[in-house]
């Protein structure tokens, strides 16, 4: 086991009660499919809040939950909330204050003053749960993401001697947008106590110097990107978070997935010739599903010769389902879905009958099935309005094993600045979108394979495990994550 602890909002297992049993499940979203193989590898603890319906119900957890169920290869410590503070620092401050203001969607800011207090009781607890974990043995801390801004502080004041880094996964703003948020300088100050902020991109990490000079009395170190603040300095680098890229491509060649590939393109009428196209999103307004839905009605308007052929495959993950926002987001991204297929759905040619524009599949999908819908997809649309980085572009690129698959990225995505293979769009422009949709689909096999060969072999020597590698060693953290399976 090592001796790092890894702290994020998200639990990486859940407990559910099915037919009166315990089962436990991975949970969905790019942090988790991330670091869980990190964690695999590495060891040690990942602390996390037990949101699971039947998480309290698991026995001996105060040492710990061995994880993965089947494979144990670490521990997991859950950090148990009130209801309150779930609602107020997690759902209130964290996802209706942070998430839009750094996403730049002000008109979905909406801040309560009681959001900040819940949002440092939340901190306060994962705090506890941190430091008892720390007087059962040293470690080095990893925080990670917007909802525990305030823990690197709450940690140092506790244990000066302990090494924290955060990684913050979401965009950061410029001066500008940040100075609209009331508690601006109370959270520069606790994730300047870092001994070491990562960001996704150097855009990012330059925004947050921008906010250190506007906002706190801090001297700034531009040619070694150092922060000094009250006598602690605060190492600031540009990580872009990976996946496993091996996992993946192995998943994407195994029989499982060849067999829920065989039945998927029959559901869908493959056989017959219809090509695939491909989105998987949670249902957050950053994602820009509605603009993707806008760009098909136009490309099928437009190209009326792919109707019939072409069907566009949407996996849509609910998430934070208690917020009103989403729920009416939820809504409106199903009716839209059911407009565009009642419009051209007895549009297409003879042969066809049975043929959807889009099948939504609305839902958490099995790893199996993922990588199968990655591996069959003939193109991939991320069209998100505002990305840290997503990781949907780069799963989709590592189980392309047949190479012959096209990424359509938006450019606000900021795995843009990576996957140079990549077809890169503007969101906002829905007509580029939908041209850029028939030009994958008329690209030729050569370049198609050049393309994804090219991508390829940039994930596969940046993958997840030479990322946490690097990033744990700006902060002076010695591991080995880059050892062969067998070393």
């Amino acid at each position: 086991m090592s001796n790092v602890i890894v702290v994020s909002n998200r639990e990486p297992y859940e407990h559910s009660s099915v037919n009166g049993r315990l089962v436990c499940q991975r949970t969905d979203g790019g942090l988790v499919s991330a670091l869980d193989p990190v964690l695999n590898r590495l060891g040690g603890t990942w602390v996390a809040w037990g949101s699971g319906a039947a998480d309290p119900e698991v026995s001996c957890q105060f040492d710990g939950l061995p994880v993965p169920p089947d494979a144990p290869a670490y521990h997991l410590r859950r950090v148990w909330l009130e209801p309150a503070v779930v609602k107020s620092g997690g759902q209130g401050y964290a996802n209706q204050v942070l998430w839009p203001l750094c996403h730049v969607t002000l008109d979905r800011v909406s801040y309560r003053k009681a959001f900040w207090a819940g949002y440092k009781a939340l901190s306060r607890r994962f705090a506890n749960t941190v430091l008892d974990e720390l007087r059962k043995r040293p470690a080095s801390v990893w925080v990670h993401d917007y909802h525990l801004g305030l823990l690197p502080a709450l940690i140092k004041q506790q244990s000066p001697e302990t090494t924290v880094c955060h990684f913050w996964h979401i965009p950061w703003p410029g001066p500008d947008v940040f100075r609209i948020l009331p508690e601006r300088r109370e959270l520069l100050e606790s994730l300047l106590a870092s001994d070491c902020l990562t960001f996704q991109t150097s855009f990012c990490a330059t925004a947050f110097v921008d906010c250190v000079k506007e906002f706190v009395d801090a001297s700034v170190d531009l040619s070694k990107m150092v922060v000094l603040y009250r006598g602690h300095e605060t190492r600031l680098t540009a990580r872009a978070i990976s996946v496993s890229f091996d996992m993946f491509s192995n998943l994407a060649k195994s029989a499982e997935v060849e067999d829920v590939m065989a039945r998927a393109q029959r559901r869908l009428g493959v056989p017959r010739g219809v090509r695939i196209g491909l989105g998987v999103d949670r249902l957050d307004y950053t994602k820009g599903l509605m603009k993707r839905l806008w760009a098909l009605r136009d490309f099928f308007d437009r190209y009326p010769q792919y109707r019939g052929t072409f069907t566009f495959l949407q996996v849509a993950i609910p998430t934070r389902n208690q917020v009103e926002v989403y729920r009416q987001y939820q809504d409106l991204i199903r009716m839209t879905v059911r407009e565009i297929n009642e419009r051209f759905e007895g549009s297409q040619e003879e042969g066809s009958k049975g043929w959807k524009p889009i099948e939504y599949i609305e839902g958490r999908v099995t790893p199996h099935t993922l990588t199968a819908y990655y591996r069959m997809a003939d193109l991939a649309l991320v069209s998100s309005v505002y990305d840290g980085m997503n990781l949907v572009a780069k799963e989709y690129v590592a189980s392309q094993v047949d190479e012959t698959g096209v990424l359509i990225l938006s450019h606000l995505a900021g795995v843009a600045e990576e996957l140079k293979g990549a077809l890169v769009v503007n969101p906002y422009d829905q007509e580029g979108m939908a041209d850029s949709i028939a030009r994958a689909l008329a690209m030729p096999e050569n370049e198609r394979r050049e393309r994804m060969q090219l991508m390829r072999d940039h994930l596969s020597r940046h993958d997840i495990y030479q990322w946490a590698e690097r990033c744990l060693r700006d902060a002076d953290i010695e591991v080995d994550l880059l050892q062969s399976v067998t070393g």
